[in-house]
């Protein structure tokens, strides 16, 4: 996991500097993970990460397309899914959990400091109403000059990985 937590330190300053996550870093993060997979757990390990990352694939595109999360995000959480079988059982879903639960923490946290924070959330539930109201699904504006609103999911997903390798969840 020594990898995994070097490459994460790159994505964050990436991701915190410029907004993006690097495509080499995430290949070098999921080389490592099957890497070290393949070792610890050859083929049958192989395939639980495989598996792991296409589903991961499955559920977040769609929430990439409809722009809650950038494609780095997606791509992150799937590098991670390449050590899925080094996590132990549920590990990875837990990950998962413990990740978002951070998440939501800080969106909360950007909610209550700023304003155009709070501005986005009455725009989702008016988006969300109206979908659900009238079946209608239009694109969902965002706009990228509101840095303060972004939630970027790296940190998050660095801290849980974090808290999983010291132990405090397994």
């Amino acid at each position: 996991m020594g990898i995994l937590i070097g490459v994460f330190i790159v994505v964050i300053f990436m991701d915190w500097k410029y907004y993006r996550i690097p495509n080499v870093c995430v290949a070098v993060g999921v080389v490592s993970g099957l890497t070290m997979t393949w070792n610890a757990h050859s083929v049958s390990g192989l395939a639980q990460a495989a598996t792991s990352a296409a589903a991961v694939f499955l559920v977040f595109y769609p929430v990439y397309l409809l722009g809650a999360f950038g494609a780095g995000d997606v791509k992150l959480f799937m590098m991670t899914a390449c050590y899925t079988p080094n996590m132990g059982t549920n590990g990875f879903a837990r990950y998962m959990l413990v990740t978002m639960a951070i998440a939501a923490l800080g969106a909360l946290a950007k909610m209550i400091a700023y304003r155009e924070s709070r501005e986005r959330l009455f725009y989702l539930v008016r988006y969300l109403r109206k979908a659900a109201v009238t079946g209608a699904v239009d694109a969902y504006h965002i706009d990228t000059s509101q840095r303060r609103c972004v939630v970027r999911l790296s940190f998050p997903a660095f801290l849980s990985l974090l808290l999983m390798c010291a132990g405090v969840y397994a």
